[in-house]
């Protein structure tokens, strides 16, 4: 289990970021978590069913995405270590 399978769209606060990555070619987005909810499909889901969901904003690529929190322009991707 990771955040991406703890959290939803609406526990996270309106005003925070996701970077949006395509898999394909590497195009970067920033969302809030406040135009996610505006989608009602997303308003339900875990941050990973958001993931397979979503598509590249590129209409040529539509490839698979990756998402990250942002944290004071820092991109959080993992967080961890070794015991």
């Amino acid at each position: 289990m990771n955040w991406k399978t703890d959290l939803k769209i609406s526990d996270l606060s309106p005003a925070e970021r996701l970077e949006i990555t395509c898999h394909r070619c590497g195009k970067v987005r920033f969302e809030t978590a406040q135009h996610m909810l505006g989608q009602e499909d997303f308003l339900h889901l875990y941050l990973d069913e958001v993931e397979r969901a979503l598509r590249c904003a590129d209409r040529f690529c539509r490839g698979k995405v990756r998402l990250a929190r942002v944290h004071d322009g820092k991109t959080e991707g993992f967080v961890g270590g070794i015991a």
